[in-house]
C-alpha cells in the first residue's frame, strides 16, 4: 500500500504525536511542582515548593500492542535525525521497512496512542501553609486508534502490494480513530480540610477552559472490504470496500487558513473549538512521628480530565454519517492529501458526501480517568510510589482517552537531587523507565527500552516516551 492509502486507513493516527499526564518519575513526588497536579490537584497543598515557577516542560509519546519496532536504529536517532546515512535513500529521506515493524499476531484486537504534552509557563504559590493556588498553560495534541483488526492493520503495514492479502473476505471490522489538539488554561485551588501533627486531608480542584484548534474522528460500526488487483492496469491495486458504515468528522481550520499549531492559539478567538474541563481531587497524609514535614504515608485519588471540546463552527467543522457499499479506494487518490484534514475530505469527496450531509458539529470529549496513587516513605530519602490511572470513557465514544496503566516507581530524592525508576503496565506490556530531577529541573522516560531499542541491540520496544522541564522553585518553610 503506498504512504497516502495507508493515511487514509490511519489518518488520525499518525498525524500528530496522545493525551495524557504521565510523567511517572517526576509527577508524584512532592517535589513535582505543577507537573503533580496533572495527577491529582489537591497534591497542591503537599508541593514541598512555597513557589514554584514552571518555565516550559514537554512529553511525547507513543505505544501500541500490534507492532514491535526493530529497525537498525533506534526511535530516538529516527527523532532527532540522526539515522546513518546508510538507511538513508538518495534524496536524503530515511528508508523504513515494512519489515521495520514486527507484528504481534494474537488475534487481540489493537489499540495505538500518539501524544505531545507541551506545559507552559506555570505557577504554584503555597498560602499560609494550608492552601495553595495554581495557574497553568498546557498544548495537547493526541491520535489514537482503538480496537482496530489485525487484518485491517496488516494491509496498512504492509500495502496493497502484498499479495497474501489478496481477495481476502475481511468483515465486520470494527474501530475508532479520534485526535484532537486543543490549549488549556487552568486554575487550581486547594486546601487542608484537616491538618494537625498526625495527618493532614486535603482537597483541591483544578478548572480549565479549552481552545479546541483541530480534531477529527472516524467511528466504524461495520467495515467489509477485499484487496484486489486492478486488470486494467498492471501493477496497480486497489481496496474494494464492499459495506462501510460509520460516522465521520474532522475540522478544516488549519488547513483552511494555512496555519501550524502554535502557542498562539491560547489567544486565538477563531477556534474552532471551546469546552471546559475540571479536575477534583482528595490526598491524605499520614504524618511522619519524627518530623510533621514529612510523611509516613500519602493516598491520593482523583478524577481527572472531566469535560469535552464543541466544535460547532459552519466554517470548519464537518460531520457526515455513512453508510455506503460497493466504494473503491486506491493509492492515486490520496496523492495531494496533505494532513488528517486533506485526508478526510479525499474520503468525503470519494464517497460523494455533499455540504448537505453536514450536519457541522460535535463534540469531543477530554479523556476522563481515574487517578490512584500511594507514596510509601521506606526511610533514608526512600519511597515507593504505587500509580493507577484507569480510563473511563464508554467505548464507542467520541473521546481522547488515557490509555489505562499501573506503575510501581521507586524513588531517591532529597530536596537538591531525585532519581525514579518507573516500572509500567501499560497495553499488555511491561516498560521501564528512568528519571533524575536536578532542584526543579528534571529529564526522564517512562520507557527507556523505547528510547534506545533497535535491531542491533534485539530490543524490540511497542513505544518510546521522553520528558524534560525547566523550573524555578523555592522551598516553603517549614511549620
Amino acid at each position: 500500500m503506498s504512504l497516502r492509502i495507508t493515511r487514509f486507513l490511519s489518518f488520525c493516527l499518525f498525524t500528530s504525536s496522545v493525551a495524557a499526564q504521565n510523567f511517572l518519575g517526576i509527577a508524584p513526588s512532592p517535589y513535582g511542582g505543577t507537573q503533580s497536579l496533572y495527577l491529582n490537584p489537591a497534591f497542591a497543598t503537599d508541593s514541598k515548593y512555597g513557589f514554584y515557577l514552571n518555565l516550559g516542560a514537554g512529553n511525547a509519546h507513543i505505544d501500541n500492542n500490534y507492532v514491535r519496532y526493530q529497525a537498525p536504529y533506534s526511535l530516538s536517532s529516527l527523532a532527532l535525525k540522526r539515522v546513518p546515512d546508510q538507511y538513508k535513500l538518495s534524496d536524503g529521506a530515511v528508508l523504513f521497512r515494512p519489515e521495520y515493524l514486527e507484528e504481534i499476531a494474537n488475534g487481540k484486537p489493537k489499540n495505538a496512542t500518539a501524544w505531545t504534552d507541551l506545559r507552559g509557563p506555570s505557577l504554584l504559590l503555597q498560602l499560609g501553609g494550608r492552601a495553595a493556588i495554581g495557574l497553568t498553560t498546557r498544548l495537547r495534541a493526541t491520535a489514537q486508534i482503538r480496537n482496530a483488526s489485525e487484518s485491517l492493520l496488516s494491509v496498512v503495514r504492509a500495502g496493497l502490494q502484498d499479495e497474501q492479502l489478496y481477495n481476502i473476505p475481511n468483515k465486520d471490522n470494527q474501530f475508532s480513530i479520534n485526535t484532537n489538539t486543543y490549549a488549556e488554561i487552568g486554575l487550581t485551588l486547594a486546601a487542608a480540610l484537616i491538618q494537625d501533627e498526625y495527618q493532614q486531608l486535603s482537597i483541591g480542584v483544578t478548572v480549565k477552559r479549552l481552545q479546541g484548534i483541530t480534531a477529527g474522528f472516524l467511528n466504524n460500526k461495520g467495515l467489509s472490504y477485499r484487496v484486489l488487483s486492478d486488470t486494467a492496469n498492471t501493477g496497480s491495486y486497489y481496496m474494494q470496500v464492499d459495506q462501510l458504515n460509520a460516522e465521520l468528522g474532522y475540522t478544516t481550520y488549519l488547513q483552511d487558513q494555512g496555519r501550524s499549531v502554535s502557542l498562539r492559539q491560547f489567544f486565538d478567538g477563531n477556534n474552532p473549538g471551546r469546552g471546559w474541563g475540571a479536575d477534583i481531587g482528595f490526598s491524605y497524609q499520614l504524618k511522619s512521628a519524627d518530623d510533621p514535614d514529612q510523611y509516613t504515608l500519602r493516598l491520593g485519588v482523583a478524577l481527572m480530565d472531566i469535560g469535552a471540546i464543541r466544535y460547532e463552527d459552519n466554517r470548519y467543522v464537518q460531520r457526515y454519517s455513512i453508510n455506503t457499499t460497493n466504494q473503491q479506494f486506491t493509492s492515486d487518490d490520496f496523492i495531494k492529501a496533505k494532513g488528517s484534514e486533506g485526508i478526510a475530505e479525499v474520503v468525503r469527496d470519494e464517497l460523494n458526501l455533499t455540504e448537505a450531509n453536514n450536519t457541522g458539529r460535535f463534540t469531543s470529549g477530554l479523556p476522563t480517568a481515574l487517578s490512584l496513587n500511594a507514596d510509601i516513605n521506606v526511610g533514608r530519602g526512600f519511597y515507593l510510589t504505587g500509580t493507577l490511572l484507569q480510563d473511563l470513557r464508554a467505548k464507542d465514544a467520541i473521546a481522547i482517552r488515557q490509555p489505562s496503566l499501573v506503575a510501581i516507581t521507586p524513588r531517591l530524592e532529597t530536596s537538591t537531587v531525585g532519581v525514579a525508576i518507573p516500572l509500567v503496565f501499560l497495553n499488555n506490556a511491561f516498560m521501564a523507565g528512568a528519571s533524575i530531577r536536578v532542584g526543579p529541573v528534571f529529564l526522564g522516560t517512562d520507557n527507556l527500552f523505547g528510547m534506545i531499542g533497535s535491531s542491533s541491540n534485539k530490543l524490540s520496544p511497542r513505544g518510546a516516551d521522553v520528558y524534560a522541564g525547566l523550573a524555578l522553585g523555592s522551598r516553603r518553610r517549614k511549620p
